[in-house]
This record gives C-alpha cells, structure tokens and sequence, in this order.
C-alpha cells in the first residue's frame, strides 16, 4: 500500500515538472516576425524617348536629368497634379538641378514625414537606364521619384507614392510607367523654346500638346522598375 502510494506520488509529480517546463519553454518562444522593419530597393530608370516613339520636333540631344526622389509616408507628396511645384520642383524641371529639392527633402527627414533621400545619375541619351538603391520602412513605404525631360521649358517625369508594402508584406518587385509632366513655371511650347517663366505659375498639370503628345497622350518615355534586394 505505502510502496503504491509513493508511486503515485512520484508520477503526479513528474507530470507536474513536465506540465511546468513545456510552459516555460512556450513563454520563451520568440514570435516570428516574417516581414523586417526595413527593406533596401533598387529603382532602375530605363529610357525610352526615340525619333519612333516620339517623332515630332524630336531634340538633337534628348537626355534625361539625375533621379532625385524620397521614400516617404502618407502624410507628404513629392508633387501633386493640381497643385503649385515647389521651388525645388520647379528649378528640377527647368534646369535639372538638384539642389533645392534635396534640401525640400532633407527638411521633410527632419520632420519625419520622408525617410530617406533618393539621389542617382540622370540619361545621357534618349535611351540607356539608370539605377540607384535606396531604402524604405514600413512606416515610410511610398516612395516619389523625378527627373527633367531635356531639354524642355519645364517637363518631366516622375512617379509618385509607389506603394512597396502591401499586405504588411514587402513587394518583390513593382514595374510602372512614369507620369509627364509640365511644372507650370514656364510657358515655353517647344523643347528648345526659351525661358518664358509663367507668372503666376500655374499648378502641376499631365502633358496632353504636342509637341510629347499624340491625340492628348504622351506615349511612356520610358518604365521604372524597382525590384528588392534585402
């Protein structure tokens, strides 16, 4: 009788320990996170603007400016059709410079609505590509991207607040079309027109004339991929 009754003892409190150990082990048990905080892109620019796709008045030497864009949250925009360029927008698609849309962007950083400044090469023909890494969060999952079409009064094309988190999961890759633009700053009609500045400049409209246009559309200049590569 005693011996069965330390047996029973002895088992319950093995079961016990056990019991106790599989619990301590679950509490322990880090949760699998599948999709980083963070992920590193590459934006590749292939240019497309030929005598073919883009026949009237076609430049002697079309070219594209260095891409300068940001990734960002939903809180700011690169730029808005229907709305006035920045300056920084504005001195981009005049004369491709950079300058003051890095420091519009750097101000966006500071201020947390942009995470990171995307600045790469430009085209130095109508066709070539052009690629430039950057990286995004998943708080900052947009990103914005612009070049100047040259040579122009005030053209360019651009892509805007591309999603690259979709379902809290990181897209592997996205291809897109970018938009054309007119800046509104310059009233030049032709791509070698001289400086006409708007005043008062007018909002960010898409380039329905000729010369871009065929029939109110601008055939696509060219694509945008951007593929992940961490």
């Amino acid at each position: 009788m005693r011996l069965h009754f330390f047996k029973t003892l002895l088992f319950l409190s093995t079961f016990i320990f056990l019991i106790a150990a599989c619990k301590k082990q679950e509490a322990v048990s880090p949760t699998t996170n599948t999709t980083s905080d963070t992920a590193t892109y590459r934006l590749t620019f292939t240019a497309n603007w030929t005598s073919n796709s883009h026949p009237t008045d076609y430049p002697s030497n079309p070219h594209f400016s260095g891409l300068i864009g940001m990734s960002h949250n939903s809180d700011v925009t690169l730029y808005k059709t229907g709305e006035n360029a920045s300056e920084g927008i504005k001195v981009m698609a005049e004369t491709g410079g950079k300058t003051p849309l890095t420091s519009e962007i750097n101000a966006l950083i500071q201020n947390k609505t942009a995470f990171e400044l995307i600045s790469g090469g430009g085209v130095s023909t109508g066709t070539g590509n052009v690629s430039v890494e950057f990286k995004v969060t998943k708080t900052h999952s947009l990103v914005s991207i612009v070049s100047m079409i040259a040579p122009s009064p005030d053209w360019f094309v651009g892509v805007s607040g591309v999603n690259l988190l979709e379902n809290d999961q990181w897209v592997s890759s996205k291809e897109v079309s970018p938009g054309t633009y007119d800046s509104g700053t310059d009233s030049g009609t032709t791509f070698t027109s001289a400086n006409q500045a708007t005043s008062p400049a007018t909002p960010i409209s898409i380039i329905t004339s000729a010369p871009l246009a065929v029939n109110g559309t601008v055939a696509p200049l060219g694509t945008f991929k951007i593929e992940k590569i961490d």
